[in-house]
């Protein structure tokens, strides 16, 4: 049996920036990935507090280093021709008003070469069988065929989709959310703006909010395109969802202008079911962090900021506990990340009910402060809780939408 301070299920952008924090602090570490890095995963599109965590993790310049596409915000426009263009550099003058757009595949590899090179052990191909709670021992199964057991100080599941901990544990639990589905690939030679914009997310509202379309920017040639929708929207369809895509792109008045001239440059994807919730977050022996605890929607691009965040703080909070103070996880832990996750809630459902299109396109208000504080959650600030969306979101953004409907 091998024996580290913390063992990290998943090698994704949660485990990497944990493991990055444990090796700063000098701990040993053991990242297990089921699969072989670089590998594909959608999720592209960053906020500006991200950049903050990698800073403060030490690898924000690695990640610049890079070469990944600049982004500067986001757009959302309607089939009835209104537009909405978010500039980060509107926030309430957060440290960090831009991100990037990245190809999860270099990102996230990126990130997990930046934490072997602090002396992380890194086992991939190897999956997670097995885990004992109570001696904090994972039993992995690696490619060739070879068990291996790992006790460790702490187990930190950052799995991601394959939620580990939840199915071994018992901890799944149903989403709040309405279950949809996201259908995707990434196309060639689109035609982008010319004022400025062209690295920003562009979303757009398919019909009366049937669907929506994210349109990521990877690099000066490659876009990420994704059509979000409910069950219903898309079995309504007679066709699988290469069909699909295609008919939702050509139909789009934004879409079949953009696209009229790309090429796929791989296959479509689709992902249903999303959403996913967990009856808590931590344990005695053991913290979930990113995906592994709730998903919520990719619309406001909150996944792996969610994941930073959580890595990140559970990481800090373990090494807290290793010197010796007491962690209250409910509080600390918990109850802080729900923060950030209720308010990116609470945007995703006055999304798809239309009350946050409906201040979005506003030509009433809004005044440049009540601006800034949408701008500031759209940057992922979420835990900035001077921030009226932020202690108070579904009271100020109903407060706010019958002022303006």
């Amino acid at each position: 049996m091998k024996e580290f301070d913390v063992v990290i299920i998943g090698g994704g952008p949660a485990g990497s920036i944990a493991a990055i924090q444990f090796r700063n602090a000098g701990y040993s570490v053991q990242i297990i990935e089921k699969v072989k890095f670089p590998r594909f995963v959608i999720g592209e599109s960053l906020l500006p507090r991200c950049n903050e965590l990698l800073e403060d993790a030490g690898v924000l310049e690695v990640v610049q280093d890079a070469g990944f596409q600049f982004k500067g915000g986001v757009t959302f426009e309607n089939e009835e021709g209104e537009e909405k263009v978010i500039h980060f550099t509107d926030n309430l003058g957060q440290k960090h008003n831009s991100s990037f757009q990245v190809r999860r595949e270099i990102f996230d590899h990126t990130l997990l070469q930046s934490a072997e090179k602090l002396g992380a052990n890194v086992a991939m191909e190897s999956e997670v069988i097995a885990y004992d709670e109570n001696e904090n021992i994972v039993t992995v199964l690696h490619k060739n065929g070879q068990e291996e057991h790992y006790q460790a100080k702490k187990v930190i599941d950052a799995s991601g989709y394959g939620r580990v901990l939840p199915r071994l544990l018992n901890l799944a639990s149903d989403s709040s959310m309405a279950s949809r589905n996201a259908i995707f690939c990434r196309v060639e030679n689109d035609i982008r703006a010319t004022d400025g914009t062209d690295g920003y997310i562009n979303v757009y509202i398919v019909g009366n909010n049937d669907a929506w379309i994210w349109n990521i920017p990877l690099s000066d040639t490659v876009t990420s395109v994704g059509i979000v929708c409910s069950n219903e929207y898309f079995n309504a369809y007679d066709g699988d969802e290469n069909a699909f895509w295609n008919h939702v792109v050509e139909h789009n008045s934004h879409a079949k202008v953009r696209y009229a001239n790309a090429t796929k440059i791989n296959k479509v994807g689709m992902i249903g079911g999303y959403a996913s919730n967990v009856k808590t977050m931590f344990g005695k022996n053991f913290v979930l962090v990113g995906n592994a605890t709730e998903f919520l929607d990719p619309v406001f691009s909150s996944g792996v900021t969610l994941a930073l965040e959580s890595g990140f703080r559970a990481a800090n909070l373990v090494i807290e506990e290793f010197e010796g103070k007491k962690v209250d996880w409910k509080v600390a832990y918990e109850d802080y990340m729900m923060i950030g996750i209720d308010v990116f809630r609470e945007y995703v459902n006055a999304w798809y009910d239309g009350r946050l299109q409906t201040i979005l396109f506003s030509d009433k208000l809004t005044t440049e402060k009540i601006e800034r504080k949408v701008v500031s959650v759209l940057s992922g600030y979420v835990w900035d809780e001077t921030n009226m969306f932020v202690h108070s979101p579904k009271g100020a953004i109903e407060r706010i939408y019958n002022l303006l409907k």
